[in-house]
């Protein structure tokens, strides 16, 4: 699993919502990171990073809730969520996909078939997968969300991607 990237000037004394500012907006980036490569389709692992760094993004969002208004927040909030159920659709087919072929090669041979044909399916089920993730990230590119979210966030924090320096995941992603 992708580790999660340091929150840059995160401190114990800092305000509420500074801190509020910073962790979600590293989370932000961190998630964001991944869609070249989760949009390329190539390696899964790239699915499941950025699906993890969307569930901790929607846990940032749930701990600082209270750094912003409730009503103008719930959408942003909503959005996320709908990022982490679009990812994890497809990320539960790859980890099925995997537990299958690891079940076949140890199935008895009258079993391999349908754990064969199974495989096949997901496969096929997967593949339609990726254009809806696809979609979702053309969609909120159309409407600007990442920009939009970026300056909800400093308008109620005073953060801003400035302020966070060049934050990198560890090993440099």
């Amino acid at each position: 699993m992708a580790k999660a990237w340091p929150v840059p000037g995160l401190t114990r004394r800092m305000r509420f919502r500074d801190a509020a500012g910073r962790v979600i907006l590293t989370r932000w980036h961190e998630m964001m990171s991944y869609e070249h490569g989760t949009l390329l389709g190539e390696d899964i692992e790239e699915l499941h990073a950025m699906r993890v760094s969307s569930r901790r993004l929607r846990s940032a969002l749930d701990a600082f809730e209270g750094a912003f208004p409730p009503k103008r927040f719930r959408p942003y909030v909503r959005q996320v969520k709908r990022i982490t159920d679009v990812l994890g659709d497809a990320r539960d087919l790859d980890v099925a996909i995997e537990r299958l072929q690891a079940m076949a090669g140890d199935a008895a041979p009258d079993e391999r078939p349908g754990l064969y044909g199974l495989i096949d399916r997901y496969h096929q089920e997967r593949r339609g997968q990726d254009p809806l993730i696809a979609e979702l990230f053309d969609d909120l590119h159309r409407r600007g969300f990442p920009r939009e979210f970026e300056r909800f966030v400093a308008k109620h924090t005073g953060v801003r991607r400035k302020d966070l320096g060049r934050a990198t995941a560890p090993g440099g992603h």
